[in-house]
C-alpha cells in the first residue's frame, strides 16, 4: 500500500484474488451427522455420570466445602483483627 493511491489496499487486493470453495451437501451433511452424533454421545455419557456420583457432590459435598472454607476465612479475619485492635 502506498500513500499515493489511499484507495488500493494490497491486502484486500489479494483478498479479493481468493477462490471460493464450496462443500459438497453430501460432505456438509455426513459431518452434520457427526457431529450431532457424538453431541449426544457426550450428553448421554455426561448423564449417566451425573446421576451416579456428580449430583451428590454437587448438591451437598461442595457447598459444604465451600461453606466450611468460607467460615474458616471469616474466623482467621476475625482473629486477626482482634489481634490487631487488642482484644
Amino acid at each position: 500500500m502506498t500513500f499515493t493511491d489511499p484507495h488500493r489496499d494490497e491486502l484486500l487486493v489479494m483478498v479479493e484474488n481468493l477462490k471460493t470453495r464450496d462443500v459438497s451437501q453430501r460432505h456438509v451433511d455426513r459431518l452434520r451427522n457427526q457431529c450431532r452424533a457424538e453431541l449426544q454421545a457426550r450428553t448421554r455419557r455426561n448423564a449417566a455420570f451425573g446421576t451416579v456420583s456428580g449430583t451428590a457432590f454437587r448438591r451437598f459435598i461442595g457447598p459444604a466445602l465451600g461453606g466450611a472454607w468460607s467460615l474458616a476465612y471469616l474466623l482467621e479475619v476475625i482473629r486477626r483483627a482482634a489481634a490487631v485492635y487488642g482484644f
